[in-house]
């Protein structure tokens, strides 16, 4: 990528070095970035709300290969989604991605509105989704604020540490009037990649941060990190029994269901659920429109 010549006279000093530190550092040859397109970002994004990066690359590749716009998704059976899906977790993420391709067939003809109102109207999108799909897809001034922005900007702004939870409005208004005009695509990626490698939550590397001679925060020693909370183990989570009966189900054949006593003994050995428990994990899973049970046997949604 070019450095950020054009129009560089109108880009504050704080735009211009940030933007030229993504010149060099930034992570411009993931696959979403590298090729872009409204589709593209829609599937980026929602593979990426709740996964790594690292992850989510070569899934992505995968996904779009198989299922190469809103037309061919839309047309996909639920059951083939799931399973292109495997890997990434949160499962009820693939049906709500098919979801909004049938609806952007159905009611733009496969073309992604740019209008606020009309992104907001479709399926699974909120205002995060809506502003990253118009920053990331046409490069209109909107401003996604996750969790690295909204810690960026609360550092940079308000000299404060941003807290869990949702940004508040005042915050995401402030994140909109520091976008450069033209430039929301690099620029929101930029504080991204920044809040990812950077200025991090707990350990920020502010002397090699290039908005150091802008942020109220950087005089400010970083917080000591807090002791770490004792967790359950995953394995013994609820996540992770939902996701090892969706992969089970990704095995069987089309067309083939399972008995719910058959699935609890091929997975006895790697859950700790008794069969009861199970059977109620999977009525959840129907509830979600993941599975269809039909009496004691289960599959995969067709």
């Amino acid at each position: 990528m070019a450095e950020p010549m054009t129009g560089s006279r109108l880009l504050t000093p704080l735009q211009r070095r940030l933007l030229r530190w993504y010149c060099r550092r930034g992570r411009a040859n993931l696959p979403w970035r590298a090729q872009r397109s409204p589709y593209r970002t829609v599937v980026s994004e929602s593979m990426l709300a709740q996964t790594q990066v690292e992850r989510v690359i070569p899934k992505f590749e995968s996904f779009v290969r198989r299922f190469g716009d809103f037309a061919a998704l839309a047309a996909a059976s639920p059951a083939d989604v799931l399973r292109e899906w495997k890997g990434l977790g949160y499962n009820s993420r693939a049906l709500r991605l098919r979801d909004l391709a049938k609806a952007v067939m159905e009611r733009h003809a496969g073309a992604l509105p740019t209008q606020l109102d009309a992104l907001l109207a479709l399926p699974g999108i909120g205002p995060y989704s809506a502003a990253a799909i118009r920053a990331f897809a046409f490069n209109i001034d909107d401003a996604p604020v996750d969790t690295n922005v909204a810690r960026i900007v609360s550092r940079v702004v308000f000299g404060v540490e941003r807290r869990s939870g949702a940004p508040p409005q005042t915050l995401v208004e402030h994140a909109r009037r520091l976008v450069p005009r033209r430039r929301a695509h690099d620029w929101s990626s930029a504080l991204m990649d920044l809040g990812a490698a950077v200025c991090t939550a707990r350990a920020p590397r502010c002397l090699i941060c290039p908005l150091k001679q802008d942020c109220a925060a950087a005089p400010v020693a970083p917080e000591p990190a807090q002791r770490a909370r004792q967790r359950v183990p995953f394995e013994r989570t609820t996540r992770y029994a939902r996701g090892r009966i969706i992969d089970r189900l990704r095995d069987l054949p089309a067309g083939r269901r399972i008995s719910l006593l058959d699935l609890h003994g091929q997975l006895e050995t790697t859950l700790q659920q008794s069969p009861e428990e199970l059977r109620g994990i999977v009525d959840d899973l129907q509830r979600d429109g993941l599975v269809h049970c039909n009496g004691e046997s289960v599959a995969l949604p067709e």
